[in-house]
């Protein structure tokens, strides 16, 4: 449950940053990812919105807390290597002579662009998401086939589709 999703949090946290943050960065992005998790969870509970395996507070918040953490904790020495390429071992070599490529790491080094590039890659793959999830969720409602009549749902979909229980009652 709970604890297994939180572990889950917290590597979705550090997959975007994996490549572009400190070992102890890295850490403390997943650390905060679980709790991120837990508050996810207990929001999408408190706002009675149906998701049994907490995909959305796995998968979504975490993964959005993850690629906002790469705006924080971004280390200038991985980050550039992605923008700047072969320049980029300048960088490595003497971090002052990194010159406009400052702006591509986190805010504790001293960045700001790559957060708010960071802020604005959430937004718009929320936007994506939710406008293609708002499509199909329609077209299955139109369709008549996006929920099961009450009364498969009283029964529960174990007995009523498989013929027996999933869970033993006894």
């Amino acid at each position: 449950g709970m604890v297994c999703n939180g572990i889950l949090g917290g590597l979705v946290s550090i997959t975007a940053g994996c490549a572009s943050m400190h070992v102890w960065a890295a850490f403390l992005t997943g650390f905060i990812g679980a709790f991120v998790y837990y508050g996810a969870s207990k929001t999408m509970l408190k706002l009675k919105i149906d998701d049994p395996l907490d995909a959305y507070a796995v998968h979504g918040a975490c993964g959005g807390w993850g690629v906002i953490a790469v705006g924080i904790f971004g280390s200038n020495n991985y980050i550039t290597m992605g923008w700047a390429g072969a320049e980029s071992v300048t960088c490595i070599a003497d971090p002052t002579q990194c010159g406009p490529l400052e702006a591509y790491q986190g805010i504790i080094y001293g960045g700001g662009t790559l957060l708010g590039a960071q802020i604005a890659a959430v937004c718009i793959e929320t936007l994506w998401v939710a406008t293609l999830s708002l499509m199909m969720f329609y077209a299955l409602k139109f369709a008549g086939i996006l929920r099961v009549s009450e009364e498969v749902e009283m029964a529960g979909m174990d007995v009523s589709k498989h013929g027996g229980s999933a869970y033993s009652t006894a």
